[in-house]
């Protein structure tokens, strides 16, 4: 899943795992925020996003005055996650109406090459081949 702010797309899960220690520090005392509550928050996001590759809606992610600070949280881990130096007020000085999410269409396993097929017989030609 990604976070979109503004023109730029954040890697969300990526970010939320490569949280250093101060960062998580700091997150806590400035939102009481913690990584437990993120990865919760997370999971919840996850839950709610469309499974067919659209954007999820964030007010409906919005509704939880902790999803609320959980998103706050997200934007600032993600932009200094990505190299920016931003403080969390910094980072979440921005629209509403620039913030979404984007979730990657989910990847379908390959078919197994040693499987069998079951819908022919070996050694005989369908009927449309003959002809």
């Amino acid at each position: 899943m990604k976070l979109i702010v503004g023109d730029k797309k954040y890697p969300l899960q990526e970010a939320i795992q490569g949280a250093t220690l101060r960062n998580l520090y700091v997150l806590k005392v400035q939102t009481g925020i913690g990584i437990k509550s993120l990865r919760d928050a997370f999971k919840r996001m996850q839950d709610q996003a469309p499974k067919d590759g659209t954007a999820a809606d964030p007010l409906d992610f919005l509704e939880d005055e902790e999803n609320l600070l959980a998103l706050q949280a997200m934007v600032w881990l993600c932009k200094r996650h990505a190299g920016e130096s931003v403080t969390v007020s910094e980072a979440n000085d921005f629209p509403l109406s620039k913030i979404g999410f984007e979730t990657e269409p989910e990847e379908t396993a390959a078919e197994d090459p040693t499987v069998a097929r079951t819908d022919s017989v070996p050694g005989v030609e369908p009927a449309a081949a003959n002809s």
